[in-house]
């Protein structure tokens, strides 16, 4: 299949389009995609329909329906024929107790690949590097189904060039080897590797930081990166803030405060990563948008406005998920201005909003594909 207007959008470098080149380039990407979904996606059509929204009619991103982040747990939406599959993600499923489910066919696969490993590139520097994995051997695998945790963290070895382990599980619970991460630290502080611990947040924290904290050990890993994804859910009640992480990596790997580096992203939209730059904000790229909703009327909100977050992007092509509402709840603190140079929305992610703040959300489900 193809795109020509999300082709074209993909050429460009991921933070250098001003608002104005970005708005139409993203515009046309976004219209053909959402055409795409409606003619080849009986549900999504339904759901358009009930909406009175035409693709084609598309003028301003805040007017093209999103599906709440919750759909994919009731239903396997597709935009290819079943035997296109290549892949199916399924998330962590911890709300609801069920797990998200999206299908990738091989060229939405190789999509989200290109504009994830553009994105770790520019936050990372483009050389390879030394990666200490806090998981399981397993995790580094390969099969077709697979959880989103594994293909988050298969997606980073792109950039490795070597890549080590160091947590096993031990009848059903994670293990953290302490004396191989102690002669892989110890070893790239002697010899200076620039190196990648890369980890779940609460992983990261739980089972690492405050593990080498309780025993004293230090580390000066200079030009070392520090990267954590997800999981801030699971240290709601020990109480961690992310400067409280930031500042406890500090301590113990000896790495700058802006090289701990939070990478925000969700299954339902697969590929999009949001990494937070030097002075602390993440930021939409070319191929991406975000806006933020009144959790009780849905309505859009001003810059500094906190509420829902609903995230736009065209590269899914596989599966409707190119506008997805979440229930994280942040808010947009300006266009194309942050201090650390990049173009684009820059935001930050609060943290996941209370269900029953969440009204219009409910009324999405009740009339879901009806």
């Amino acid at each position: 299949m193809d795109f020509p207007n999300l082709d074209q959008l993909l050429s460009k470098e991921v933070y250098t389009c001003d608002k104005k080149e970005k708005s139409e380039l993203l515009l046309n990407a976004v219209k053909e995609v959402s055409q795409h979904h409606f003619e080849r996606c009986q549900p999504y059509r339904r759901f358009c329909q009930k909406k009175e929204f035409e693709p084609a009619t598309l003028s301003l991103l805040k007017d093209l329906p999103y599906l709440p982040a919750s759909i994919f747990k009731d239903a396997l939406l597709l935009s290819i024929a079943e035997e296109k599959i290549f892949r199916t993600i399924s998330s962590s499923a911890t709300s609801f107790g069920k797990p998200s489910r999206i299908v990738l066919d091989k060229q939405t696969s190789k999509r989200q690949s290109k504009c994830f490993n553009k994105v770790v590139l520019e936050r990372l520097g483009n050389k390879r590097r030394e990666f200490i994995i806090l998981d399981t051997p397993e995790s580094i695998g390969r099969n077709n189904q697979i959880t989103a945790r594994s293909s988050t963290i298969r997606s980073l070895l792109f950039c490795a060039g070597k890549t080590d382990t160091c947590v096993n599980e031990i009848d059903g619970s994670l293990v953290l080897d302490e004396d191989k991460i102690d002669s892989l630290l110890q070893n790239a502080e002697e010899e200076k590797t620039q190196v990648v611990i890369f980890g779940f947040t609460y992983i990261l924290y739980s089972y690492v930081v405050k593990r080498l904290l309780s025993t004293a050990k230090k580390y000066r890993l200079s030009g070392g990166k520090i990267i954590h994804i997800g999981g801030w859910k699971k240290l709601e009640s020990e109480k961690v803030t992310p400067e409280k992480l930031m500042e406890d990596c500090s301590k113990v790997f000896g790495v700058n405060s802006d090289d701990v580096i939070d990478f925000y992203g969700f299954t339902e939209q697969s590929g999009m990563i949001y990494p937070t730059c030097e002075a602390g904000f993440r930021h939409s790229p070319v191929w991406g948008d975000i806006i933020i909703r009144d959790p009780l009327t849905l309505q859009p909100m001003d810059i500094g406005q906190k509420g829902l977050m609903q995230f736009i992007t065209p590269i899914q092509t596989s599966y409707p998920g190119h506008s997805v509402l979440t229930e994280d709840i942040g808010y947009i603190q300006g266009v194309d201005t942050c201090t650390c140079g990049r173009k684009g929305a820059f935001f930050k992610v609060l943290g996941r909003a209370q269900h029953a703040e969440v009204r219009g959300c409910g009324d999405i489900m009740a009339e879901k594909f009806a």
